[in-house]
């Protein structure tokens, strides 16, 4: 497999003089001349990689509770989650630590940019400053309800202004795509370019776009993001949660993933008992205590987790078709070729080929082989709020778990995007605030008690 993945430094965003061989003792604040140097280049980038690292690790695991990816223990503490969350909703303002790695990497990339273009950087550096920016736009553009857009200019103060959805988010991912993709040197760099750039055209809805990218990125192509156990910052949250070193917060138990391995052997959806550890942590309020069948996806801290790979790049191409009104056939020749490549853990066969009778049925193949692919890789929420918006055909295999808990709310009413954080509002006079009655306030409000979420 065509992997590409970069290593962050752990610790300081900006790591000069672990970069340069000097011994600080206690370092002052860094001047912004100095972070064009190229003693200090790396370190800035890294410093926009580790902000992502937090991001995407934490985010990833609070957004498979809301899209039902997995089921909660119960536990509301360390590596637990708010019982509101567990049941399927996001509170408004809330998750401002998840916000501020995302801003913090996009505007460390984007000075990364500024300075490295005043100093003429080697290009390998403005590639890895323009492609962090784009992805850390393409993840604001997917995990965010709506968008606040700040300055590119460190020195300016002013305020982000805001937007209603996310299109900005994305415009500005496929801008930083595009410059990094006039810089690339190597065949798996332009694939990193084209899978994030692709998906940023998704949600966009550019979809003859979307489908040319992602046709130029070959299947066993991964781009991933590298956790480790330098500090539990940097490790694999997902496998955290349930290491049961103490966590176990989670289980696949009444998932859907748990009866589709238990029916087919598809090991993308293999799950596994501990004899040691029966139950979860907690006890599920309104459920009671919860029995405890963990996924098998990450089985160790230093797990890396997907953020584009050619396999969903065959599915972009197959929703392009299914999108643009095309002959349903060929998404189903698309989709047959990532299904019937895995191989089934009951049968030691290859997974049977999928068919169709008609587009509907195609919609609930695609929808669920992205389920299957992308499981655990914070995209499905991502899918359903699309798909919600977009009212595309076919059905998807969320489970309703309304009949367990009275937490669990209807599956058209979860909330399946990021509220802009309180601390963002009450400091941005750009940004409305929550109880606020000005339009962008209300649209917020509205989109949110439809269900719609973005």
């Amino acid at each position: 497999m065509k992997t590409m993945t970069f290593r962050q430094i752990a610790g300081s965003a900006l790591c000069i003089a672990l970069l340069s061989g000097c011994e600080v003792t206690n370092p002052g604040p860094v001047q912004d001349e100095f972070l064009a140097e190229p003693a200090s280049q790396q370190g800035l980038v890294n410093g926009a990689i580790r902000r992502m690292n937090e991001l995407i690790g934490n985010g990833s695991y609070t957004l498979a509770l809301v899209s039902r990816e997995i089921f909660p223990g119960g536990q509301t503490g360390a590596s637990g989650h708010d019982v509101v969350v567990q049941g399927g909703e996001i509170l408004e303002g809330s998750f401002g630590g998840y916000f501020n790695d995302a801003m913090q990497a996009r505007f460390i990339a984007e000075t990364a940019i500024k300075r490295f273009t005043e100093v003429g950087a080697p290009d390998d550096k403005m590639y890895q400053a323009h492609l962090w920016a784009a992805y850390a736009y393409r993840y604001l553009g997917d995990w965010w309800c709506d968008a606040v857009i700040g300055s590119t200019d460190p020195a300016e103060t002013e305020p982000g202004s805001f937007e209603a959805g996310t299109d900005g988010y994305y415009n500005r991912a496929v801008d930083n795509f595009t410059a990094a993709l006039a810089l690339a040197a190597t065949d798996a760099e332009r694939y990193a370019v084209r899978a994030g750039r692709a998906q940023a055209y998704v949600g966009l809805g550019q979809w003859a776009n979307a489908a040319t990218d992602a046709a130029a990125v070959p299947d066993d192509f991964a781009f991933r993001m590298n956790f480790d156990d330098t500090e539990q910052a940097t490790y694999n949250q997902l496998y955290w949660a349930t290491a049961t070193t103490p966590y176990i917060a989670y289980t696949m138990e009444n998932t859907f993933f748990k009866t589709h391995y238990d029916n087919t052997g598809d090991p993308r959806a293999k799950w596994e008992i501990d004899p040691d550890f029966p139950l979860a942590n907690a006890s599920l309020s309104g459920y009671g205590p919860v029995p405890f069948k963990n996924q098998t996806k990450y089985t160790d801290r230093n797990d890396d987790m997907n953020m584009a790979k050619g396999w969903e790049m065959r599915l972009i191409q197959a929703e392009a078709i299914l999108q643009q009104g095309q002959p349903f056939a060929g998404a189903m020749t698309l989709i047959n070729r990532v299904h019937t490549r895995i191989v089934s853990d009951l049968t030691g066969n290859p997974l049977t080929a999928l068919t169709a009778a008609n587009a509907g049925e195609a919609w609930t193949h695609l929808k669920r082989e992205r389920y299957l692919e992308l499981f655990l890789e914070g995209k499905r929420a991502t899918d359903e709020l699309r798909w919600r918006t977009d009212g595309s055909g076919g059905t998807i295999d969320t489970p309703d778990w309304s009949g367990f808990s009275n937490i669990f709310v209807p599956i058209n009413q979860r909330d399946l995007c990021f509220d802009i954080p309180t601390a963002e509002r009450d400091a941005n006079p750009n940004v409305p605030t929550i109880d606020g009655n000005t339009a962008a306030s209300q649209h917020g409000k509205s989109k949110r008690s439809s269900g719609c979420s973005r």
